[in-house]
């Protein structure tokens, strides 16, 4: 990435009032141990997120921010609780919060659950698809099946063009080492079934992977994850950012306090972020370079390629995120 487009990225960010991305662990257990994501060696206590905990945050989102971007995703699968994830879908959409979105790998997306899912009230669905072929994708998404995954993600793109549902569906390729010779047809064969492709680059989960992206802290910008993300824990801890996995370094509670306040208590490292003072950042900073993946190539059917394009501004439901 050049330094030109890690400055036009810092130019969308500022001072925000309030999180442009809400990210909800549903639940912190995951069916899959992917290689490239932390939750295999997670040791804080995985659980379930209580609904009324959900509630509170969606009746604060929706009367402060009802365009923040609501993810269901972080740190587990949300598919393992479809009926809580449904009922948290249906809640949202009757609250006026609009745009409630759902980040899965799709091996539990039973036939049953499609119609659900189709007419929840969620905008945008994203895959995890990352790799064409058998051996490559299953290197990665560790105890997935890929013909299971593509399967189920074809059966619902059908379903939708059938139906005539608004749901965007797009499937996520996270670049690798083994699978990046592989987009060129991963695309076509996506795009011929009319899903919107996204190809972005690995995360370090605040500094726990090696990425190889080989950008110098010279050219650091603000991490964009940090400036407009808020995530919440299914317990309600609220961790400092998305690198912060098991809440070493949390802000609060959601339980015990409003999302604006604890938005507001994480301000401080937001600005020495913007004010570009990184020395001053806490240890775990120096190391992540979460901020270098702050963008990402996303094609559309019959279309070509959309530039490069910060992952975390609002877009439009066919370019979400």
């Amino acid at each position: 990435m050049a330094s030109t487009e890690l400055e036009s990225i810092a130019a969308t960010l500022g001072k925000f009032a309030f999180p442009r991305k809400f990210a909800v662990e549903l639940c912190a257990e995951c069916n899959l141990a992917c290689s490239m994501c932390h939750h295999p060696s997670m040791k804080r206590p995985k659980g379930t997120m209580p609904f009324a905990l959900w509630q509170k945050c969606a009746d604060e989102i929706a009367a402060i921010s009802p365009r923040t971007e609501c993810w269901f995703s972080f740190c587990g699968e949300p598919l393992l609780e479809p009926e809580l994830l449904l009922k948290c879908l249906d809640y949202g959409r009757s609250v006026g919060l609009k745009s409630m979105n759902i980040n899965t790998n799709g091996m539990l997306l039973a036939p049953g659950l499609d119609e659900a899912i189709l007419h929840s009230g969620a905008h945008l669905i994203v895959f995890g698809v990352d790799g064409f072929s058998k051996a490559s994708f299953e290197k990665y998404r560790v105890k997935a099946d890929r013909d299971v995954v593509y399967g189920n993600v074809e059966r619902l793109l059908a379903r939708r063009d059938e139906t005539g549902s608004k749901l965007a569906i797009q499937v996520q390729f996270i670049t690798m080492d083994d699978n990046a010779h592989e987009v060129g047809e991963y695309k076509a064969y996506w795009l011929a079934r009319n899903a919107v492709v996204k190809v972005r680059r690995q995360l370090s989960w605040g500094g726990q992977f090696e990425t190889g992206l080989g950008i110098s802290n010279d050219e650091r910008i603000p991490c964009p994850w940090a400036v407009t993300m808020m995530h919440v824990f299914w317990d309600g801890r609220v961790p400092r950012c998305p690198g912060d996995t098991e809440c070493e370094e949390g802000a609060g509670n959601a339980w015990h306090d409003s999302l604006s306040n604890l938005w507001a208590q994480l301000g401080r490292y937001r600005d020495l972020h913007l004010e570009r003072k990184f020395a001053e950042l806490p240890a775990r900073c120096l190391k992540c370079t979460d901020w270098m993946t702050g963008a990402a190539e996303r094609v559309r059917p019959q279309a070509e390629a959309v530039p490069v394009e910060p992952t975390w501004q609002r877009l439009n439901l066919g370019a979400a995120r």
